[in-house]
């Protein structure tokens, strides 16, 4: 095809170029600023709830522990929604923690080189199912002796279960929550299987940002919560080494989500000790320079 003698391609000038990418590396700095401003907002304000919520959760424990004198029915009833609403603001604070050090780069793992994670279930299982229970819903840990030991830091193995369990009790009511385990490789990959209300299909590829929550097609609402838990979960389990993901979810009959943690003394157990080893080493030397810079 010929060329069109009368169109003429608009070259831009050396300085128009030189111009456009000022104003395109000052955009994104600016950007950048916005966000860390953020991030230290989220991280400031956090710390500031966290303690007048314990305070507040404290003295309610004494007034329903009759410390102050003896309570009526009424008056219980009424604590124990009020206890309700401040632990949900607990945990939403202690999310909102979790993602700003996270986003930093300053959360800290204390891996145990043998951690039964059929253990750290039980205990799961057994604090749960009160509250599973008042939904008529039963926490089953599937009987698993032979599972091998894993490498991990037991605090946030049980946080990544506490939320899939969690979820999970959102979307089901008169069923029940299996947790079971297989050996995959170098991998043990743990399944929290509900029988709920499954989730649609859009919502699927979204599951695992920050602040999304799955809608429930059964009440054509979204689930209660911060919409951080899955995020934070599939965080902790890849500086495991591991992944977490959606194995399956059907409307009606309801939804699986898996998670990986290498096998202690495997190869990629021992990575994930090297590679955290490098940067915690790395964070604390930052934070040395950081109070240096600060007392000069």
């Amino acid at each position: 095809m010929e060329k069109n003698p009368n169109l003429n391609p608009v070259q831009p000038t050396t300085e128009a170029y030189n111009r456009a990418i000022r104003e395109l590396t000052h955009a994104n700095l600016r950007l950048h600023q916005l966000d860390k401003a953020k991030d230290e907002f989220i991280s400031i304000a956090s710390h500031e709830l966290r303690n007048p919520m314990a305070i507040i959760k404290g003295t309610l424990s004494m007034i329903m522990a009759g410390d102050d004198g003896e309570i009526n029915t009424q008056v219980r009833d009424d604590l124990k929604d009020v206890m309700v609403v401040v632990e949900r603001q607990i945990r939403l604070v202690n999310e909102l923690l979790d993602i700003s050090r996270i986003e930093a780069g300053v959360i800290y793992f204390n891996l145990l080189p043998e951690l039964d994670i059929v253990y750290v279930a039980g205990l799961l299982e057994a604090s749960m199912n009160l509250v599973a229970d008042q939904n008529g819903v039963r926490i089953i840990v599937a009987d698993s002796p032979n599972t091998p030991k894993i490498q991990g830091d037991q605090d946030k193995i049980s946080q990544v279960l506490i939320n899939l369990v969690t979820n999970a009790l959102k979307f089901t009511k008169n069923g029940s929550i299996t947790i079971s385990f297989k050996t995959e490789g170098n991998f043990v990959v743990t399944s929290v299987s509900d029988t709920g209300s499954g989730m649609p299909e859009e919502t699927k590829e979204e599951l695992f940002k920050k602040f999304t929550k799955p809608g429930d097609p059964t009440v054509a609402t979204m689930s209660a919560g911060s919409g951080l838990g899955l995020y934070i979960s599939k965080k902790f389990v890849e500086h495991h080494g591991g992944k977490l993901w959606l194995e399956k979810s059907e409307i009606g009959k309801g939804s699986t989500f898996c998670f990986s943690i290498p096998i202690s003394a495997s190869p990629e157990a021992k990575k994930v000790v090297q590679d955290i080893a490098v940067i915690q080493n790395l964070k604390q030397v930052h934070f040395k320079i950081k109070e240096r810079t600060k007392n000069e």
